[in-house]
């Protein structure tokens, strides 16, 4: 991408050393939202907490073990899944330990973490997923926000703590298991019910599949790792009813959404009743894909307290978006993004009319409208499109939203509909056709050069 953010980021994604002292500056800053205001003071101790918990160094208990001397060949043509678990077993066994691949290629089918294990991937050293179903047992998991029969995936874990999956190698699911339905295909990697998981510095590549998906998990760590994914429902990392969760240096190329945050869908959803909170997103490159970070569609949940800054966006349906349907009911609340660059895309999205993936079970009445209130997007430059586009339900308005110092110009006039305190503070943005704003139903501050929306055009 030509623009850069305030920071310097090196082709990998990380920060140059003066980004911690802009970033603990920015999300100190005081806010004139009632609501964000309130929440301010949290959000600075939780996004503090994980920025400086994570990077506490994560170490193995036992001593390193080479999968080569369990059997595993790494030459391309025999499956590898025996010696391999058979190393990942004998580490969890002994308390702990780091299991090394070296380089070479290594046919496998699903893969079982052990608590306390550190499965490390040398530079050249690339592990691929079988193309044989069995070698991926069924097992329930969540897919598209409700519990199915699902596919175990490539790496996989469940109910596991202390546990890594790192290195400079590369990971593969095969494009035939991804692309399957009834059940789930395949995805890469997936956590259930975790505690302190980190994923770092590897290259997943993924078709047709979710790539990253924890789920249920506590103190989640994604850093310096290379999304590359091809088609649709290829998402990047999908966080789904996780708590404390952090997104580092991280690249995306993906087919479908980068991000995708979720906490169940519907009935089932609410009955569960786990949000995914605490969220921080930062010094990450969003290349291309469906969307860069969505919360959403499915959030029966909630979805919470997610913070995205000193990040760079390319091409795609928005940098954020906020993405619901009636039937879901839940929220997302307490959403901050700031200093951004964000190139040929939309700086914001939200509506409450998404059309795709319905309820087989959806909250019936009031409750099954969405909440979304306290979003800000504080300093960021843009030349996409529009600006943004808030669709919210007449029944169920989006509340508190914020953009602040925002610079840049668009094509086209930012759409809005059902939005109650929307607040535009030194929004500079030039609009090349049309009125800067075309409006209905809402109510606000600081909305100059606007025009009543004609429902016949959207």
């Amino acid at each position: 991408m030509n623009g850069r953010a305030d920071n310097t980021v090196d082709g990998m994604g990380r920060p140059e050393q003066n980004a911690s002292m802009r970033r603990s500056k920015a999300i100190g800053r005081g806010c004139h939202d009632p609501f964000m205001k309130k929440a301010s003071q949290a959000r600075l101790a939780w996004v503090l907490f994980i920025l400086i918990g994570s990077t506490w160094p994560w170490m193995a208990a036992g001593k390193d073990l080479l999968v080569t001397d369990f059997g595993a060949l790494g030459d391309g043509r025999k499956v590898d899944t025996r010696p391999i678990q058979a190393a990942l077993d004998a580490a969890g066994e002994s308390g702990g330990g780091v299991v090394r691949i070296p380089a070479g290629t290594y046919l496998t089918g699903s893969l079982m973490m052990r608590s306390h294990v550190c499965l490390h991937l040398d530079e050249g050293a690339t592990l691929t997923g079988t193309a044989n179903a069995a070698d991926y047992p069924l097992v329930t998991a969540r897919w598209e926000g409700v519990d199915a029969p699902c596919h175990r995936a490539l790496i996989w874990g469940d109910k596991v703590e202390d546990v890594s999956v790192e290195g400079a190698g590369v990971i593969i699911g095969n494009a035939a298991m991804g692309a399957l339905r009834s059940p789930r295909g395949v995805p890469v990697v997936e956590f259930l019910h975790g505690h302190g998981i980190r994923v770092e510095g590897l290259t997943l590549q993924s078709t047709h599949m979710w790539t990253l998906h924890p789920e249920f998990c506590e103190d989640v760590t994604v850093k310096a790792v290379r999304f590359q994914t091809i088609g649709s429902n290829s998402d990047g990392i999908d966080p789904d009813s996780c708590h404390h969760v952090l997104i580092d240096g991280c690249i995306f190329s993906t087919g479908d959404d980068n991000i995708a945050i979720k906490s169940g869908k519907g009935v089932e959803g609410r009955r569960a009743g786990i949000p995914s909170e605490d969220i921080v997103i930062t010094h990450c490159r969003f290349i291309k894909g469906y969307t860069s970070v969505a919360l959403g569609s499915e959030l029966s949940g909630g979805i919470r307290n997610v913070w995205i800054g000193d990040c760079e966006f390319g091409e795609g349906h928005a940098a954020l978006e906020l993405k619901s349907r009636a039937g879901r009911g839940g929220y997302a609340e307490q959403v901050w993004m700031t200093n951004v660059v964000v190139e040929r895309e939309p700086l914001l999205e939200i509506t409450a009319n998404y059309s795709f993936n319905p309820d087989p079970q959806g909250i019936e009445g009031a409750e099954g409208y969405t909440r979304f209130r306290g979003i800000q997007v504080e300093g960021a430059r843009v030349e996409g499109p529009y600006l943004m586009r808030i669709d919210g339900a007449s029944k169920s308005v989006a509340e508190g939203v914020t953009l602040r110092n925002v610079t840049g110009q668009c094509r086209q006039s930012s759409r809005l509909s059902n939005v109650r305190g929307l607040n535009l503070e030194g929004v500079r943005v030039r609009v090349k056709s049309g009125p800067d704003y075309l409006t209905n139903n809402v109510e606000g501050n600081g909305i100059q050069n606007a025009a009543p929306l004609d429902r016949m055009r959207r």
